[in-house]
């Protein structure tokens, strides 16, 4: 368990790496990187463990900017990508848990 947390912590260090690397004016930068850091590394530990398939470093990432609550333009930019992917990431991720009766994002 220690280590998918530090797998994790891992990830929303990479994660907000990208935030501060972003064109995001300063303002929205810290203000996404408060929400980045609240999030719980043992809740996203809990989704990876009944998430079927398993999840990738990719979809780890999505995962935590959906569960801080960041806006899909605001991931698009973050992540460099047009917001149509990031929507599309949102769709592949649930079908990663369309084994539940309840959806995460």
């Amino acid at each position: 368990m220690e280590n998918k947390v530090l797998i994790i912590q891992n990830a929303m260090t990479l994660l907000e790496g990208q935030v501060q690397n972003s064109s995001l004016a300063s303002e929205a930068k810290s203000a996404l990187l408060v929400s980045v850091r609240e999030i719980d590394a043992k809740f996203v530990v809990s989704l990876c463990e009944i998430a079927s398939p398993p999840l990738t470093k990719g979809n780890l990432a999505y995962i935590l900017c959906f569960l801080a609550g960041i806006e899909v333009k605001v991931i698009a930019r973050v992540f460099n990508v047009e917001p149509a992917t990031v929507y599309t990431a949102r769709f592949r991720l649930r079908r990663h848990f369309a084994n539940l009766d309840i959806s995460p994002f």
